[in-house]
């Protein structure tokens, strides 16, 4: 029997290697200016070393590692992960050339494809039903923390002594938690479905198929790649304020710290309290509460770029980043209620694979390939660069819709899986 308390360490630990996780790609952010001008790139090359390059070979190992940890021991395979992603940060720092700076990014997206996944199975397993998406937004939560140490920390060491430190800065700890990691986390019993005894391993095209069959889970990936367009294409925010606000990246960093660590902390922690308050019996509330927030995306969005008053734009931003983040842990604790035991890494893996094709391939480079092909028309790189972030922020109206839809049938597919009747819907 594991105790709360354990419980409660293992998602802490977690959510800490997930900071570190994400660390990497949130100093990238902020550093997408000087390392523009180190190299001489055009906005299409630089959304290619930030997007595609890191998630389009983690995207596709994402599932095979995943169907690995569904047969095997997840804590084995998430420690190896954090040990590459570690050491290829820090030699980030050494790059001299394009194609070597691409190429490390590529080894970072390898690395980084054996824990995120994983990690939600583990909490999945630890957690009870009650209890999951609570977990699962706790976990989530690195994200926001992670953005606000890499823009605090990657703004003022890049600006004092370059953007090469920030790297080794960021990949360094990574073998401390390894260590801890493996002396501390125990490989949990892979729990049942509710009224299940399932323990068979099914082939990935049979849980492919399966995860088809369920229409809230199509919509819920459509949906959640839809919202991570927007969030990569929102993401070229660093570069936005110095070319239109003149900001230096240690002013700048001290700034979106406070948005984009405020702002997605305050979304993800409101999508688990809505979730255990409101959602707990009727999961179809969950989808609504995701598509309300695709909603209020659009406007904020809009209004952040065209605002000529630097503090009110990022004020805009700050509260643009609270719904623009809410989908993050109710996605993934829906589908891990969807499935089975065996299945559980491998949807998860799934979600995130169309999560990260969508949000890294086509939102962070539709931004830089718009950016250059608008400027000689727009005047000037900034109002190029306004105009591609805005184009790319009403994907967030395609992605509400999907939320809408996969509430709709939630309650049908839960019924369907738990082989319970059909629940009559609630008038909320």
């Amino acid at each position: 029997m594991v105790s709360n308390a354990y419980r409660r360490y293992v998602t802490s630990l977690l959510l800490v290697v997930y900071v570190f996780n994400q660390l990497d790609r949130g100093v990238f952010s902020i550093l997408l200016v000087p390392i523009k001008q180190q190299f001489q790139l055009t906005d299409t090359q630089l959304g290619f070393v930030w997007g595609p390059a890191l998630v389009v070979l983690y995207s596709c190992l994402g599932v095979p590692v995943a169907r690995w940890a569904d047969r095997s021991r997840r804590v084995w395979i998430m420690s190896g992960a954090i040990v590459i992603w570690s050491v290829v940060t820090v030699l980030t720092a050494t790059v001299q050339h394009f194609w070597q700076l691409a190429l490390a990014r590529v080894a970072v997206g390898v690395g980084e494809a054996g824990f995120s996944a994983i990690a939600i199975s583990v909490i999945g397993d630890y957690e009870n039903d009650q209890n999951r998406a609570r977990a699962i937004s706790t976990f989530m939560l690195a994200i926001p923390i992670s953005l606000m140490l890499s823009d605090l920390v990657g703004g003022w060491v890049a600006q004092w002594w370059g953007w090469r430190r920030v790297f080794l800065m960021a990949g360094l700890p990574g073998i401390v938690f390894t260590i801890l990691m493996r002396v501390t986390v125990r490989e949990p019993a892979r729990r049942p479905m509710v009224g299940s005894s399932e323990v068979t391993r099914p082939p990935l095209k049979a849980v492919l198929a399966a995860l088809w069959a369920r229409r809230s889970l199509r919509h819920l990936a459509l949906a959640q790649g839809l919202a991570n367009i927007v969030a990569n294409a929102i993401a070229w925010v660093s570069v936005f304020f110095i070319r239109d606000h003149g900001m230096t990246t240690g002013e700048l960093g001290t700034w979106l710290a406070v948005a984009e660590g405020v702002g997605p902390f305050v979304g993800i922690w409101l999508s688990g309290f809505l979730a255990a308050r409101f959602a707990a019996k009727d999961p179809a509330v969950n989808a609504r509460f995701m598509a309300y927030a695709s909603l209020a995306v659009a406007p904020l969005a809009l209004s952040m770029l065209w605002c000529p008053l630097k503090g009110l734009a990022l004020l805009l931003y700050l509260l643009l980043n609270i719904p623009a983040y809410y989908f993050l842990g109710p996605t993934q604790a829906l589908a891990q209620e969807l499935v089975g035991p065996s299945m559980r890494a491998t949807t998860a893996s799934v979600l995130i694979l169309v999560q990260l094709l969508a949000g890294g391939v086509i939102g962070a480079q539709i931004v830089g390939v718009l950016s250059d092909a608008l400027t000689p028309f727009a005047g000037s790189t900034a109002e190029a660069l306004r105009w591609a972030m805005a184009l790319g922020s009403m994907f967030t109206l395609w992605a509400a819709l999907h939320f809408w839809l996969a509430g709709k049938h939630i309650r049908g597919d839960l019924a369907a899986v738990r082989g319970e009747p059909l629940p009559v819907p609630s008038v909320a």
